[in-house]
């Protein structure tokens, strides 16, 4: 796979040769995968905590599909070639692992991720898609994922039961898809976002069902490190974390929101009109789903593991111990008050 990433490096202090340099990487160049580690960098919370030269690599849409892109992210942080990931799907982790891959999960992403499935007046429940055709933006997206499962675990069989149809439309652009479906050009359900849902209820539209209730807490993205990285530096894995956290935080207090959109439109995002509209509702959503602390639930692993049995993806004897390596979070989490 030949791409051309974006790059953004540290620039608080001239770079000393013998300093190390943290490569990190975002699968997607959006500015809701990388916002928080670009305010880490441009705040200097990542210099504060002794990382004063900071690498950001992300894959633009246009080098490649979806899941070519979360892959790819994989590949390099397998390879050594950057050193943490900042948004890299759970189950790319979790596969690449059990080939016998130097990965490791050292902290969430976000609390979790979970949609409303939302449907055209007239149906009652997830059953009432059978024979039906949903519409879907890219193959291997949270929604899609999300609404698969959730096919699965109620009984059904995606493509059979529920045809999928992929419109390759833009990532994170809930509020153009939502429009879409109530104009009726949506198909008969989506999974709406924690902002766009009331909306949409309010309009007398009905929950076919709730996952925020069925996957409280499911860690479909997570950090992650190359496992070597972890072992031979815990404290510059422990350094990234406690600027992470501090990222998180500065973003989730709202008196931050202007300068936090600041930065983001200095790193050239924000530049097109569905841009600019969907910017909302991802960052309202961040006030429920996102994590001031990067904690991560055992059993927020582990019902991807379940899942990832169940589909014969990893062995049956994977071992959610053999993946999580939360001790540089457990270090980093007091030392700066968490």
């Amino acid at each position: 796979m030949l791409v051309q990433p974006r790059v953004w490096l540290s620039g608080h202090t001239a770079r000393r040769g013998s300093e190390p340099r943290l490569r990190l990487s975002a699968a997607h160049d959006e500015w809701n995968h990388v916002g928080i580690a670009l305010a880490a960098i441009e705040q200097g919370y990542f210099a504060d905590e002794g990382l004063p030269d900071v690498e950001l690599v992300t894959f633009p849409e246009n080098s490649g599909a979806l899941v070519e892109r979360e892959a790819y992210q994989v590949d390099l942080l397998a390879r050594g070639v950057v050193d943490v990931g900042v948004d890299p799907r759970t189950t790319f982790i979790l596969e690449a692992k059990d080939q016998g891959k130097p990965v490791c999960i050292v902290a969430a992403r976000r609390k979790n991720h979970a949609f409303l499935v939302i449907g055209q007046k007239g149906l009652a429940n997830l059953e009432d898609l059978r024979g039906l055709a949903v519409d879907m933006g890219q193959r291997g997206g949270a929604t899609d994922v999300m609404l698969r499962q959730v096919l699965i675990d109620s009984g059904m069989v995606p493509d059979e039961d529920v045809r999928f149809d992929y419109s390759g439309a833009p990532m994170h652009d809930s509020a153009g898809h939502a429009a879409a479906f109530i104009a009726g050009r949506a198909g008969p359900a989506i999974l709406a976002s924690t902002a766009q849902a009331p909306r949409l209820i309010d309009m007398g539209y009905p929950v076919l069902h709730d996952l925020r209730q069925r996957y409280p807490s499911r860690h479909d993205r997570v950090t992650a490190a190359n496992e070597d990285f972890a072992t031979q530096h815990p404290e510059l894995l422990q350094s990234f974390l406690q600027g992470m956290i501090r990222g998180c935080r500065w973003v989730l207090d709202l008196g931050n929101t202007e300068r936090f959109k600041q930065i983001i439109l200095d790193a050239g995002f924000l530049a097109t009109e569905r841009e600019q509209r969907s910017f909302d509702d991802p960052f309202t959503g961040w006030q429920t789903r996102g994590s001031r602390d990067l904690d991560l639930p055992r059993d927020g692993i582990e019902l991807i593991v379940d899942e990832e049995k169940r589909a014969e993806r990893i062995a049956s004897t994977f071992n959610v111990n053999d993946v999580l390596r939360l001790d540089a979070l457990r270090r980093a989490q007091p030392a700066i008050g968490a």
